[in-house]
């Protein structure tokens, strides 16, 4: 009876070992912040829905203007633009999630709006952006890299 119990309790602790304590789920808010905040990142290209990279001078001014800057998001909720050469604010603002963090709400002069987000890595930012040119409406994603 002893050698069933052992080898029964034996089992429940194999069982409870192999169960996955951080099953992957939604991500969280702080989470998703600290990936957001813990770098700067820098526009590395735009490209269509499709992944065609868009040449940037076909581009309109507004949507070439980001790729002269780093943005820096901050846990205070504040975002600033930042001069990569000469390393001073351009402007700044504020962000925040919307949509159980699945929309970005950016508030600075160069990038303003709600942005939802493709992808948001370490490595990579991916977010959907509705550009006018020639008074025309395109979506186009905006991929953003650590700005290093």
């Amino acid at each position: 009876m002893k050698k069933s119990a052992f080898i029964l309790s034996l089992l429940f602790a194999f069982f409870l070992m192999g169960c996955n304590r951080n099953s992957p789920g939604e991500p969280t808010d702080e989470t998703s912040a600290r990936v957001l905040t813990t770098n700067p990142w820098k526009v590395d290209k735009i490209t269509d829905l499709n992944g065609n990279v868009i040449n940037p001078s076909a581009l309109p001014e507004s949507s070439k203007a980001l790729f002269g800057i780093n943005i820096q998001f901050s846990d205070d909720k504040t975002v600033r633009a930042i001069d990569p050469v000469a390393r001073t604010v351009i402007n700044g603002g504020t962000w925040n999630f919307l949509d159980n963090q699945k929309v970005l709400d950016i508030d600075i002069k160069d990038l303003k709006g709600q942005f939802p987000i493709n992808t948001l890595e370490r490595s990579r930012m991916v977010l959907l952006n509705k550009v006018i040119f020639n008074g025309l409406n395109f979506e186009v994603y905006l991929v953003l890299v650590p700005a290093l």
